[in-house]
């Protein structure tokens, strides 16, 4: 049917349902009309026999029906047309002659990678500061992530294809390294959620009074750093991601040979994961609790040093705990953690990607992998509105809101300094302005066509792409509603 036919339609019924109701009201007839355009309204022009007077009924414009985006020859743009006018959209991306952003090229065949399955690419860097051409050893990084159409990698940097000499560059300020996470932050279009998180974490490390002397050593006191980078595979675009230390030994500056080690949790609702149960450390890694690195061949010592911290939080009395779990956990540390977690609405790390170090003595907090921070619920593909998970009290006893029996006891039973602590941070660091300002300058790193290319990439993300005003309004409606919470007032 073509489109006059179409139209010669919609009149037709038109003036039959106008005459249907004319039965009972009055009646009008149609005198004549105007189709709308993709960008102008049409109208009905119609003459009322009772009133003798004519109406007009606006019909809103059509809107564009546009074809698929497609790159322009010269790399620079993208544009689609509308089938029905021939309008051309166009939109500026990043171009291959851009060097805004680091730049990483793979040149290879990315076929047959997985988590254990290596593909071996030719690897070119570029910066302002620096550049190296190497050989990356790449493998999928990651749990949750795999299903999404945009990956994480684990790189290695090798100055040979078969792996044998390590090629360490360094980044900013960091330690040399040839092991880094190159993180899609698919769902977390700002890119930013993770890395600002921590740089707030590294903030609150540095103020604390009674850090651990081999944290104190750290470059960036135990949390991740990153920086953003355009990853080019075979001379075209695959996306913008941030290049991150990775979580191991060398980020935490364990060494071998001694009673070193670093053990995460892989789950978050389980009686083992919540300090409910014994932590089993199985071989096949089913278990919720796993060692990533020991210091020494025998991990016994370890197994049983973080069982000892489990025992104790299960069966102490609250007078006991408060006097004594300094002997298996760095109390200060675990207080700036918990107050972490509320400031950034990390909801799951009570337990889940909880990192715990021990370099021979008491265990300590660290945070690691925040993708869900500021509020992002990624296994709900949505945003949590800024009121959820903060700490209740119910006649007087205080209930967490982690589901950790860790977390309820140190709240329970160290109140006041709790309180103490988040007044002192909210006069300096948790302030919104500091806050926001961390996100903002993160994101000013990173034009706006590398932000419209990755999208143009991939395009059905599950939830809303234009996600940065979120965090921000986010921030400024949390931290008051922490303040009551918690009792602090920001300066």
């Amino acid at each position: 049917m073509t489109e006059k036919a179409i139209w010669r339609a919609i009149l037709l019924t038109a003036i039959l349902l106008i005459s249907f109701s004319s039965i009972s009201s009055h009646a009008e007839t149609v005198k004549e009309g105007q189709e709308p355009t993709c960008t102008e309204p049409g109208y009905i022009l119609k003459e009322s026999q009772e009133s003798n007077s004519v109406l007009i009924e606006t019909i809103p414009p059509k809107g564009h029906q546009f074809s698929d985006w497609a790159v322009t020859a010269d790399g620079k743009s993208r544009s689609h047309i509308c089938r029905v006018c021939g309008y051309e959209e166009t939109v500026r991306i990043s171009s291959i002659l851009e060097e805004v952003l680091p730049r990483l090229d793979l040149a290879g065949d990315m076929q047959g990678i997985g988590k254990k399955q290596k593909v071996v690419m030719e690897a070119d860097f570029k910066s302002e500061e620096q550049s190296f051409h190497c050989y990356g050893i790449l493998t999928l990084q990651g749990h949750s992530t795999f299903g999404y159409p945009k990956k994480n990698y684990t790189i290695r940097f090798y100055d040979d294809p078969e792996g044998e000499n390590k090629h360490k560059v360094s980044f900013r300020n960091w330690r040399k390294e040839h092991k880094y996470i190159l993180k899609a932050d698919y769902l977390d279009y700002s890119q930013c959620r993770n890395l600002v998180a921590a740089s707030i974490w590294e903030e609150m490390v540095q103020t604390r009074s009674n850090v651990p002397e081999r944290v104190m050593t750290l470059a960036t006191k135990g949390a991740v750093e990153g920086v953003p980078v355009a990853v080019y595979l075979n001379g075209e675009f695959f996306g913008l991601y941030t290049m991150n230390l990775h979580k191991d030994d060398d980020l935490y500056g364990m060494k071998k040979g001694s009673e070193e080690a670093l053990v995460i949790c892989n789950r978050q609702t389980t009686e083992e994961s919540l300090f409910r149960s014994e932590a089993l450390f199985l071989e096949d890694y089913s278990s919720d609790w796993e060692i990533e690195f020991c210091g020494t061949e025998d991990e016994t010592w370890a197994k049983n040093s973080f069982n000892d911290l489990i025992a104790f939080t299960m069966s102490s009395d609250d007078q006991t705990f408060h006097d004594q779990i300094d002997r298996y956990l760095d109390i200060d540390g675990a207080i700036d953690y918990l107050i972490f977690l509320y400031a950034t609405g990390l909801e799951n790390s009570g337990a889940k990607d909880l990192v715990m170090l021990n370099y021979g003595d008491f265990w300590i907090p660290s945070a690691y992998d925040m993708d869900e921070a500021f509020g992002l619920d990624a296994g709900e593909f949505e945003y949590r509105p800024a009121d959820a998970f903060l700490p209740s009290e119910d006649q007087g006893e205080w209930d967490s809101g982690t589901g950790s029996l860790l977390w309820d006891r140190i709240l329970n039973c160290y109140q006041e300094r709790i309180t103490e602590r988040y007044a002192e941070l909210r006069q300096t660091i948790l302030t919104e302005k500091h806050m926001i300002t961390a996100v903002e300058n993160f994101v000013s790193q990173i034009p706006e066509s590398f932000y419209d290319y990755d999208s143009y990439l991939y395009p059905d993300r599950p939830i809303e792409n234009r996600n940065i005003e979120q965090i921000s309004q986010y921030i400024r409606e949390r931290m008051p509603l922490l303040d009551t919470a918690l009792g602090g007032k920001a300066a």
